[in-house]
């Protein structure tokens, strides 16, 4: 018998925290036009409201992780909650874009802390027979999110309840929260690592670091008209990078904590994986561009805006189910996965450069490419895990999450710096055609990594 009679109940508490952190991300998106009008913000800082958040979270994952091996995974979880509850609210209430993109950064703080916790609480709360049942779950919350972030924040902008428009995307994080918060403290132990370790706070502060001076030369470089210093700070961040990764060896060989262990990163195929991942998390920039185009320039209320993303992400929740169902090699179902997403993203650049307005093409080209994404992230993430010894298996899970939100903040930075920057010389259908098509592109990158990681396969 299970010695945590409430383990289910605590599971839907801990789902529905860890929803919000991939949620918020979906949902910014349909308020960027409303913000940009409230603040009167630039292009680049609408770009800032959605990578420092990623950013945050992306570098502080892992730590998170290890904060609740340490203090116990319902303290942190709940400390999450609390974070994001307030980071929530000053974010609704900012008084001007800096205030929200700071507010931003906090969210990114709070998520870090809630989605670890929930894994490691799987393990600990259920046997191994309930486990794939409760990672099933969980795992549910992310294609999601897609689907809810888009329909939600249509819904929430066209309400205008009270005089909001905008603020409820983070208004409607409150409850939930609160919700969460009461439902952890009578359903969950505080479960936690007998063998207590310290954390790597000065590895966590130097990636943060180093990946806001990667990433901010990218927004903001077209501001200032790409001057020398922009591509120095680029190659500060970069070279920042590299301090991290010699920082992190060089804790290990004196038995220090670290963030990440780096004899990971000298796996070459578990390194090619992240890279595959990496690249086509590059879909993010669809999100930002897609609802800015049709309430900017096709004028459409958040609702529809909402309800025409929905082939991408109703195809997203459905992948994942057909992994079952295709007895396929891996290698294959990844090629597979990346043709969808190279062919569906094409052909919506060339439905939107002929017809301008979304059309039946055009959400079948959306449902391809969710199709796509929704099969090859479940197969990447599996095929990177395996590739990694059990008791590694954390640090790796941990690489990968860094991975996808890297993938998605970079992808989101350099799709949506094209789309904005060509948009007084090209127009809004061509500058967007454009940012569509280099999404599919970038797919082909990793069509030639992936080809690489079989030849490794076939030589061990």
């Amino acid at each position: 018998m299970n010695i945590y009679p409430k383990r289910w109940q605590a599971l839907a508490y801990l789902t529905a925290g860890a929803f919000l952190s991939p949620l918020d991300y979906f949902i910014v998106n349909m308020a960027l036009p409303s913000i940009q009008e409230a603040f009167n913000a630039s292009d680049y800082q609408l770009q800032m409201v959605v990578a420092i958040y990623g950013l945050t979270y992306a570098a502080l994952v892992v730590f998170g992780g290890r904060l609740g091996d340490l203090y116990g995974r319902k303290k942190i979880f709940t400390l999450g909650l609390y974070l994001f509850l307030f980071s929530s609210l000053a974010c609704a209430f900012s008084p001007n874009i800096t205030f929200l993109i700071i507010s931003r950064m906090f969210q990114g703080v709070g998520a870090s802390f809630l989605a670890p916790q929930v894994l490691a609480s799987i393990r600990v709360l259920f046997n191994s027979g309930e486990q794939p049942k409760a990672v099933s779950i969980f795992s549910s919350v992310f294609g999601l999110a897609s689907v809810a972030g888009q329909l939600l924040g249509g819904f929430l902008l066209n309400l205008h309840w009270a005089s909001f428009s905008w603020e409820t995307v983070f208004l409607v994080n409150v409850p939930v929260t609160l919700l969460c918060i009461i439902g952890i403290h009578f359903t969950m132990d505080n479960n936690r690592e007998e063998k207590r370790q310290k954390t790597d706070v000065t590895g966590a502060l130097l990636l943060i670091i180093s990946l806001l001076i990667f990433i901010c030369p990218i927004i903001f470089g077209r501001k200032y008209h790409w001057a020398w210093w922009t591509f120095a700070i680029l190659l500060t961040g970069i070279l920042l990078l590299i301090l991290f990764y010699n920082f992190e060896i060089q804790s290990m060989r004196k038995n220090k904590p670290v963030l990440i262990d780096p004899t990971l990163l000298q796996n070459q195929p578990f390194v090619l994986c992240l890279l595959i991942i990496f690249f086509y998390n590059f879909t993010s920039g669809l999100f930002i561009c897609y609802p800015y185009y049709l309430q900017q320039f096709l004028n459409r209320n958040p609702v529809d805006t909402g309800l025409a993303i929905i082939p991408y992400g109703l195809a997203f929740f459905i992948g994942p189910l057909l992994i079952s169902r295709i007895k396929r090699s891996s290698h294959m179902m990844i090629y597979m996965g990346l043709g969808l997403l190279i062919s569906g993203f094409s052909m919506a650049s060339v439905f939107i450069y002929l017809q301008e307005k979304p059309s039946i093409g055009m959400d079948i080209s959306l449902f391809l490419a969710g199709l796509g994404h929704g099969i090859i992230m479940p197969v990447m993430m599996r095929e990177a895990i395996g590739l990694i010894s059990r008791e590694k298996a954390g640090q790796a899970s941990g690489l990968i999450s860094i991975s996808i939100q890297i993938g998605n903040v970079t992808g989101g930075t350099i799709i949506g710096t094209v789309f904005f920057s060509t948009i007084e010389f090209l127009g809004f259908p061509k500058a967007f055609a454009l940012a569509v098509l280099m999404v599919a592109i970038v797919q082909i990158v990793g069509v030639f990594i992936n080809k690489k990681l079989l030849k490794h396969s076939k030589l061990y």
